[in-house]
Order: structure tokens, then sequence, then C-alpha cells
């Protein structure tokens, strides 16, 4: 195993496209959540007056996670296909005879790849972002200021992110064995990501219908971990349960790869 992860590392290291995508990661978290803070303003309404709602600050500095799994994706998604056009697996699996040995250090080595570049990008997300809004008077008065970094509800938002990235790489790798080329295996995450959670936005719908969609799209029901208010989020369920329903699309991608990685010829 750690001939082969030494492999998977080496050829990650060697390729300045894919460092930079994985820089991207980070430097479009934080970025974006700055961004995100500099269009906010806060509210002039009394806090828990009727008709009052304040901003979910912490799941807006945070979304920059809808366009840095487009990087995560494209990562994770090379580190598999870019083995077969040309056909360089073959010579992988020569040095490597375990399949499912390749797997698994190919997924090892992309998944601690965005581990690292995500949890730099949600820390500068949550700096930078919370500094902004500051600066643009969400003070702690009245309850108006950005919740405390050390708050549980901060944190599990912050880690959940990290874990959403991390979980998008796994079902972008997983895709990468199943389809075997570049394009379509990006397009077909990309499209498993945004579709469901564009079809609810834009198609209209029953409240129960749509909740339905939410809860079993990826995207929606993965990113609900950002929300600090129930219910307010991008799905109508709970933070852990909808990162439970991208697990569950990411195991069976990887699943699925690893049946086909065995059973094809190269």
């Amino acid at each position: 195993m750690r001939r082969a992860l030494h492999a998977e590392w080496t050829k990650l290291v060697s390729v300045p496209a894919q460092l930079w995508t994985l820089v991207a990661v980070t430097g479009v978290m934080a970025g974006a959540g700055a961004l995100v803070a500099v269009t906010q303003r806060p509210p002039t309404c009394p806090p828990g007056g009727p008709g009052c709602s304040l901003p979910d600050t912490t799941a807006l500095i945070l979304s920059g996670a809808y366009l840095a799994q487009l990087a995560v994706l494209a990562a994770a998604v090379t580190l598999v296909s870019s083995e077969y056009h040309p056909r360089v697996i073959l010579l992988t699996l020569a040095a490597q005879p375990g399949r499912g040995l390749v797997l698994a250090a190919k997924a090892v080595v992309g998944t601690v790849a965005v581990l690292g570049t995500a949890l730099l990008g949600v820390a500068g997300a949550l700096v930078a972002g919370r500094q902004v809004l500051l600066a643009r008077g969400f003070t702690g008065q009245d309850g108006r200021g950005p919740a405390a970094l050390s708050d549980p509800a901060v944190l599990r938002a912050a880690l959940g992110t990290v874990l959403y990235l991390v979980l998008v790489a796994v079902l972008s790798l997983g895709a990468g064995w199943v389809l075997r080329h570049q394009a379509a295996a990006a397009g077909s995450v990309a499209a498993l990501l945004y579709g469901p959670f564009l079809a609810a936005r834009i198609i209209p719908m029953p409240d129960r219908v749509l909740h339905a969609v939410q809860d079993v799209s990826p995207m929606s029901a993965g990113l609900s971990v950002q929300s600090l208010v129930p219910g307010a989020g991008t799905a109508p369920i709970g933070p852990w349960s909808g990162l439970a329903v991208l697990a569950g699309y990411a195991a069976a991608a990887l699943g699925t790869g690893w049946l086909l990685l065995v059973r094809r010829d190269g």
C-alpha cells in the first residue's frame, strides 16, 4: 500500500495543472466568502420584531462551496481519467496488479489532497468573511453580528463543509472509474450536483414534491449542514442526514467503479 500511495502522490504533485486546481479550492472558498460578505447589509428592523429575519451569515460566507466543488470534481476526475487517455492505466496495473489497491490508493491521495485544501479554504472563508461583515456593520449588538468562530454550530457548519467537499471528491473519483473519460465523468457529476438543485428552483412544484427533490439531491441535502437556522438550509433535512445522502451517492459511485475496475481489461 505504501508503494501504491507513493506512486499516486507522485503523479498528483508532478502535474502542475492538478496542483493549481487544488489551490483553486482554497482560493475560491476564501475569496467567495469575502465577496459574499461584501454584498450584505445588516438589517435595520429590530431583532425578533414582526417580519424581521436576520441573515444566516455563516451559511453565506461558506457559500463558496457551490463553486469550489467544481475544482474538487475536476481534480478528482482527472486523477483517474487521465490514466485512460493515453492508456497509462495498463502500466499502472502492470506495476501494481492489485486493482483494488490502485483504487484505494487513488481514493486516499485524492481525498487527503482535497481535505487539506478544503480545510484551508473554509478557515479562510470564516476569517475573511467575519472581518468583512464586522466592517459592514454586523456588530455584536442585538444579535446582529456573525456567530463566534468558537460557536459549536459554526464549527459544525465548517467541518460539514469540509466533509461535503471531500465526499464530492469521492463521488468524482467513482465517476472517473465508471466512465473513464474526463469530460463525461465531470459532466455527469456536475449534472448530478446542480441538476436537481436548479430544477427545484426553476420548475414550479408543490411543497411536498419540492422537499422530496431537495432531500434526495446530493448538493441541496449535503449543503444543509451549513445552515445555523433550523429548516432554513438548502433542504428540509437535518445537517448530518443531508451529508449522509451525499455519502450514499459517493459510496455507490466508488463501489460501482471498483466492480467495473476488477471486471474490465484495464
